[in-house]
């Protein structure tokens, strides 16, 4: 897959010293939920994206050759328990999920525009909690992985109409079944 890097943050992946940040953004009812690895509150596209610090988690996303659906998990540890509630009543399937990747400045300043490097759509929160602390998990699928799901539709004028109510296509296609049609005969042909 073909990126487009902003420059300055292209220059700053190949500089000696680097600051790394990663942002994520899950789709939730009432909103996204936008956080990132660092402390306080950071602006950019748009949005303000709070920090989590170390309590954010972030699977390794990988990227294949093949047509594959990857998937990544995100992890938030040390939570309350009004976000696991927040978690469970909230975060729905099929919500979108990005991931970017960015760096900053000693100063705190963003360099360029972070790089998102996922996308795709979230399953359902898992919560894991031993008693001495709670993890927020959700996994996120590649767009890809509707490849895998398999399509129950057939060729009849019900199913064209639940998904195209105005389509006329397949409504004579039992009258089509039986009909004998000749084909081939020109017009001295007796």
């Amino acid at each position: 897959m073909t990126r487009e890097i902003d420059t300055d943050l292209a220059t700053e992946f190949s500089a000696a010293k680097l600051g790394p940040i990663v942002a994520v953004r899950i789709g939730a009812s009432a909103g996204d939920v936008r956080m990132w690895s660092g402390i306080g509150d950071l602006t950019f596209d748009g949005a303000t994206w709070l920090g989590a610090g170390d309590f954010l988690g972030v699977s390794e996303v990988t990227e294949t050759a093949d047509v594959q659906a990857n998937g990544v998990t995100f992890s938030l540890s040390g939570v309350s328990p009004e976000l696991v509630d927040m978690a469970l009543r909230q975060i729905r399937q099929g919500k979108p999920a990005e991931i970017y990747i960015g760096s900053m400045a000693e100063n705190g300043a963003l360099i360029g525009q972070p790089l998102r490097v996922f996308s795709g759509k979230t399953d359902v929160p898992v919560i894991s909690d031993d008693g001495t602390s709670c993890v927020v998990g959700v996994t996120a699928e590649n767009a890809l992985v509707d490849l895998e799901r398999a399509r129950v539709r057939r060729y009849t004028d019900q199913d064209q109409k639940a998904e195209y109510p105005d389509d006329r296509g397949f409504e004579f296609v039992p009258e089509l079944q039986e009909m004998e049609i000749s084909w081939g005969q020109g017009v001295g042909d007796k």
